[in-house]
């Protein structure tokens, strides 16, 4: 009877966590890259219907490369969220706020006033803009 019983809460479990299961928008991992006067970036991004992850790169003259992990909540066309990179020639990681706007099939870095709260640095909304932004996403060929 245990055994019944245990079979049928696992089986309850699965059908929980299954339900909870984000749908991807995108069942490929979408690539982009925007150039910036000597400066150049990459981003990889995965979407789901409210969140998405990657990873981004950029790269500067002499060889400097700050890379890291992007994640965060996608709301109508504004994904937020932070970015967790190594800086070039720093041995610890640093986190900084993230913001990007879907306009057409391009992605624009937007910037703003960054604030820490909890531990947790974010763009102050009020401030965000992608009015002058330094890098515009575009599609990789592939």
């Amino acid at each position: 009877m245990r055994f019944i019983v245990a079979v049928v809460y696992f089986m309850l479990l699965g059908f929980l966590f299954a339900s909870c299961e984000e749908k991807k928008r995108d069942t490929e991992l979408l690539k982009y890259i925007a150039y910036s006067n000597r400066d150049s970036a990459q981003l990889e991004l995965n979407l789901f219907e409210s969140r998405f992850h990657g990873k981004l790169r950029f790269y500067r003259p002499g060889g400097e490369i700050d890379s890291g992990e992007v994640q965060g909540n996608i709301k109508n066309d504004t994904l937020t969220g932070d970015y967790y990179y190594t800086p070039f020639g720093w041995g610890q990681k640093k986190r900084r706020p993230f913001v990007l706007l879907k306009k057409g099939s391009q992605y624009i870095l937007g910037t703003g006033t960054e604030q820490v709260y909890m531990g947790i640095p974010h763009y102050i909304p009020s401030t965000i803009s992608f009015q002058q932004a330094k890098f515009i996403f575009g599609t990789v060929a592939q």
